[in-house]
């Protein structure tokens, strides 16, 4: 099993490269949740220098597109050098059909985020000879097994970090602060929390980017107990670093690297957070109108 994480400074990339397999960056204008926004010209110079490492990196374009998002998005992909290259992650079909049309199928990851629940559907998308797809976030790890064991292409999964929950084209957060008649800007700004009135102990992360809005765990999840089990089915497990900083996903990394339990108390400590295994024992249950399941 391979390890990538996200990066923040275009700097740090050798720092972050000594305990994983590789590395995330992404662009704004394609790209959601991201830890940072690089240009095309910035990306193909991080590309060469992790090609020099020996690493892999991958491109976070996981925005949902209507056509002119996809005109841009064939635009913008004719900038980057796929020599370097080893992925494109993307949330959209539209975009999927679009990288197959440009031949760039062979480097796809398709992360449609809960929709990959078992291994018809996982299966499913090999006829678009694709390089990966991500599991669902929400499944066990029982349920991540049976998908791994029957997998056709490679299998990602998040494996470290604040899990996102809920994502809406609209700019709520923009919307509230007009409703208060508030004139300041909070895009991109990630240290908001919602805070409930009755549950002032336990904040949700909170994200306006370009593509919209989102709202995050409070807990992060993490995998380092699972890690042996793991390794036999997953192909590429992912820190995701948002909200945090690279020094902080130099240590995560680490951590995994070295399976370290006391650096993981030490971690939690210092950042001031609270770890749990997501869903991993927590089966998801959908109920319908009069209980039904």
């Amino acid at each position: 099993m391979k390890t990538l994480i996200t990066c923040h400074d275009s700097t740090n990339i050798e720092l972050l490269l000594a305990h994983t397999d590789g590395i995330i960056v992404g662009n704004k204008h394609v790209g959601t949740r991201l830890t940072q926004s690089f240009d095309a010209h910035e990306i193909n110079v991080m590309a060469r220098e992790v090609k020099a490492l020996q690493k892999e990196i991958f491109i976070q374009a996981n925005q949902m597109m209507m056509d002119a998002d996809l005109m841009h998005f064939s635009s913008w992909l004719d900038e980057l050098e796929f020599k370097c290259i080893d992925g494109i992650i993307v949330a959209d079909l539209g975009a999927l059909v679009l990288l197959k049309e440009k031949g760039l199928h062979r480097k796809a990851i398709y992360n449609p985020e809960t929709l990959i629940t078992n291994s018809y559907d996982f299966n499913f998308l090999e006829h678009f000879e694709l390089f990966g797809v991500y599991a669902a976030k929400e499944i066990t790890i029982a349920d991540l097994k049976k998908m791994g064991e029957e997998k056709r292409v490679h299998m990602f999964m998040v494996g470290h970090g604040h899990l996102n929950m809920f994502y809406s084209k609209r700019k709520l957060v923009k919307n509230y602060l007009d409703f208060l008649h508030e004139d300041i800007t909070l895009q991109d700004r990630q240290d908001l929390l919602i805070i409930e009135e009755h549950r002032k102990e336990d904040p949700y992360p909170i994200l306006e980017d370009e593509a919209g809005t989102h709202v995050f765990r409070s807990q992060v999840i993490h995998a380092l107990n699972q890690l042996d089990q793991l390794s036999s089915f997953i192909d590429y497990m992912v820190i995701d670093t948002l909200f945090k900083d690279d020094r902080y996903g130099a240590l995560v990394a680490e951590m995994y690297q070295r399976r370290d339990n006391v650096l993981k108390e030490k971690i939690e400590k210092e950042f001031h957070e609270v770890w749990d295994e997501g869903f991993f024992f927590k089966k998801t249950i959908y109920k319908g109108k009069g209980g039904e399941q």
